[in-house]
């Protein structure tokens, strides 16, 4: 039998990745002889980048230092392909950047969001796809368009 394994991440535990690597090797043991097929997901969360990075035949990833949720630098990832940056926003203000004990979504901050997408812009990219999903603010996107000059 042929099966496939297509699993998002599990939040705060395991990565898509790890999770489909464990959803296969429990299916190998019960049943060694199924040829299985691993495909991660990500619904546009962490593990974004990731996901695509490792789906996209020659995609280039970029390391950029970008302001976090709480305003302190974190460094974030964006990936290029044919054209096109693709980057995910949990890695710039996510909810997992932040300590428990420190958590205020209202005044968290999308910035780095922006911070990603001039990166991209200095590349001579003219189209990104933004992943949306697992942050820590509820700006509205007021500080990415602040980092890409808006009036704050």
């Amino acid at each position: 039998m042929r099966v496939l394994i297509a699993p998002d991440g599990f939040g705060g535990t395991m990565t898509a990745e790890q999770a489909a690597r464990a959803i296969a090797a429990g299916w190998s043991a019960r049943r060694p002889g199924d040829e299985l097929v691993t495909r991660p997901l990500s619904d546009g969360g962490p593990g974004f980048v990731d996901v695509l990075a490792a789906a996209l035949d020659g995609a280039t990833t970029h390391l950029v230092e970008v302001t976090g949720p709480l305003g302190e630098p974190v460094d974030a990832q964006w990936l290029e392909h044919d054209g096109t940056a693709y980057l995910e926003s949990a890695q710039a203000c996510g909810l997992a950047l932040v300590p428990e004990d420190r958590r205020d979504t209202g005044r968290s901050t999308t910035r780095g969001v922006g911070e990603l997408l001039l990166a991209a812009h200095a590349h001579g990219i003219r189209r990104a796809v933004v992943g949306l999903g697992g942050t820590a603010t509820t700006d509205g996107g007021a500080g990415l368009f602040a980092a890409l000059g808006a009036v704050p």
